[in-house]
């Protein structure tokens, strides 16, 4: 059987770095072998944060993939214009309050519901040429942004031979509106709804990444048949943790490691208010690294803490791994209950021991629990919290090794074994 011809459609995609660009990566990567002949579109000069050409190895040969322009301003330039303007991490300044306040409800107003959004005609047209020119069978969308799902209507309402696969990486309306000072205000909500609900539709088949998302969205639907939903966990690259070397550190404190972003959601203040609350012979013989951008509302989190602390910033890939091998714990806080970071499962992959702040009934806590790979407690627990901190520190300072997990469960998550999985299910749609 002749293999079947697929565009992905991802504004992320390397040279663009970070956690966010794995899936779409994995996808390129391992679909080709379960029988796609796989098509990349991407954004050709996204405005992401940060950057890592070295995830370009990554990509097979056999994938093409095309670009389209986006209008958009740079992200560290576009953050700076929205710091000044008063927006989260930034201060208006005296007087010009209802002034920024106005300018500030324009650009949202324009830019509804992300500034993404303008890549999505460009995205369109290049799409459309390359759906023609190489006979694609299927489209599939990955957001966020999810201004994308736009790119996968309007050629599914063009071709309506195409099978239009939407993957939500992320919740929208319960996680991202909520969490995301841009995309909050009625008016980006009410035009959110209509695009996913738009999505949803036209799709054949709608992926979420965890069940607590799937069932949050087909709640919301109850009238689409239950053929038309899937969920396929995020996972890790085994690949990428190949020569993974744990190893000890050269200090003597206890090193406790944040790699990733640290925002709103993802906040370390609870962790770290907990750790300044331990008796000094504790909390100064534990250090915490950041690996990874820090958002601007969480810069005065870090500061004047009664623990070492260490920012690193942002790091590629093979380089923040390195920084785990020698780390004796690894960080992870999600408020959200039905958020569940992509980092968690890299975080699996290491085998190194999780100290997780999250909800009990939540995503994260649920993931722990079936691999044995860590211990939550709730985030809004100081005293739990400490507890864990201690319990931690003495039994890296005893050398006790961690609770064996279950590194069978953890393979689980393997993304080869996902990507087939994926690919499976989308041929389904063909019989």
């Amino acid at each position: 059987m002749a293999n079947r011809k697929l565009l992905l459609v991802s504004y992320l995609f390397p040279p663009a770095g970070g956690i966010a660009v794995q899936r779409a990566l994995s996808l390129a990567k391992y679909l080709p072998q379960n029988g796609f002949e796989v098509h990349i579109l991407k954004a050709r000069n996204a405005a992401v944060p940060v950057m890592d050409p070295s995830l370009l190895r990554q990509v097979p040969p056999s994938v093409q993939v095309h670009e389209a322009f986006t209008p958009e301003i740079p992200f560290q330039v576009r953050h700076k214009i929205w710091q000044l303007l008063g927006g989260r991490g930034g201060s208006a300044p005296v007087g010009q309050a209802p002034k920024q306040s106005l300018v500030r409800r324009l650009i949202q107003h324009v830019l509804c519901p992300e500034p993404e959004v303008l890549w999505a005609p460009f995205a369109v047209r290049a799409a459309r040429k390359v759906v023609r020119r190489h006979g694609i069978e299927a489209v599939m969308i990955t957001a966020p942004p999810f201004s994308a799902f736009l790119v996968g209507n309007a050629l599914k309402r063009e071709f309506p031979h195409l099978k239009l696969i939407s993957d939500f990486r992320d919740e929208w309306l319960d996680f991202y509106l909520k969490d995301f000072e841009f995309q909050s205000g009625e008016r980006t909500r009410r035009r959110a709804a209509e695009i996913e609900r738009e999505t949803v539709t036209l799709s054949d088949l709608i992926v979420a990444v965890t069940p607590s998302t799937l069932e949050t969205m087909r709640r919301r639907y109850p009238e689409l048949p239950e053929k038309k939903w899937a969920c396929v966990a995020n996972g890790y690259d085994p690949e990428a943790f190949s020569g993974f070397q744990p190893r000890r550190h050269n200090g003597d404190r206890v090193v406790v490691t944040h790699v990733g972003t640290a925002y709103k959601t993802a906040s370390p203040r609870y962790y770290l208010d907990a750790l300044d609350a331990l008796p000094e012979e504790i909390r100064s013989r534990i250090e915490t690294r950041f690996v990874g951008r820090v958002s601007a509302g969480e810069e005065r989190v870090l500061e004047s803490r009664r623990s070492p602390v260490k920012i690193l910033g942002f790091m590629p890939q093979a380089q923040a791994l390195r920084q785990i091998e020698e780390t004796d714990y690894l960080l992870l806080t999600m408020t959200n209950d039905i958020s569940l970071p992509g980092k968690l499962f890299e975080y699996l992959a290491t085998g190194k021991p999780i100290l997780a702040l999250t909800p009990g009934h939540g995503e994260v806590a649920r993931i722990l629990r079936e691999t044995g790979a860590g211990e939550s407690v709730e985030h809004d627990d100081p005293a739990a919290i400490r507890r864990m901190l201690e319990a931690a520190w003495q039994r890296a300072r005893s050398g006790d090794p961690p609770p064996e997990g279950n590194r069978e469960a953890v393979r689980g998550y393997e993304r080869p074994r996902l990507t087939a999985e994926y690919a499976q299910r989308i041929r389904t749609l063909w019989e």
